[in-house]
């Protein structure tokens, strides 16, 4: 009896040990992001991009405003740390995207006087907020897109 007691320790040990590992907490991930833009809003080594340009309608014919994103990244690195987007048509909306380590970490938004704040996590919004999930997904897939015309470019 005291051999298959001792089995099953060990069975349980190398289950907990060898297991998944929890999650950060969403307060613990929410604190460390904030700190990491709080470090790239502080750096003005950044290089810029600036890319303007017309919106148009869903047939590409008409002209129904005007965008303006600028890139944020390290020249040496080419390591993709911030972009900020502008649309204006009937209104203006902004978007600021942060990425550490290649990564999604952060949306912030801003419709017509409206703020809003989403962490991302694994290419998720992990954070509650107000927003419909068809605008949760269009600004994830926004991100998407202008990191790899980043990537395509450098």
């Amino acid at each position: 009896m005291t051999i298959k007691a001792f089995q099953i320790l060990v069975a349980i040990t190398l289950f907990v040990s060898c297991g998944p590992k929890p999650s950060k907490s969403l307060s613990a991930i929410t604190k460390d992001t904030n700190a990491y833009i709080s470090k790239v809003e502080a750096n003005a080594n950044f290089k810029t991009e600036v890319t303007e340009g017309a919106l148009t309608d869903t047939e590409g014919f008409q002209d129904i405003g005007k965008f303006k994103y600028t890139v944020f990244f390290d020249a040496q690195t080419k390591s993709l740390y911030k972009i900020h987007n502008i649309e204006m048509t009937n209104a203006t909306s902004s978007e600021t995207y942060y990425f550490k380590d290649g990564d999604l970490v952060l949306i912030e938004g801003d419709l017509e006087g409206q703020a809003s704040k989403m962490y991302v996590q694994s290419g998720k919004i992990i954070t509650e907020n107000k927003n419909a999930v068809t605008e949760q997904k269009l600004l994830l897939e926004k991100a998407k897109r202008f990191q790899k015309a980043f990537q395509k470019e450098h």
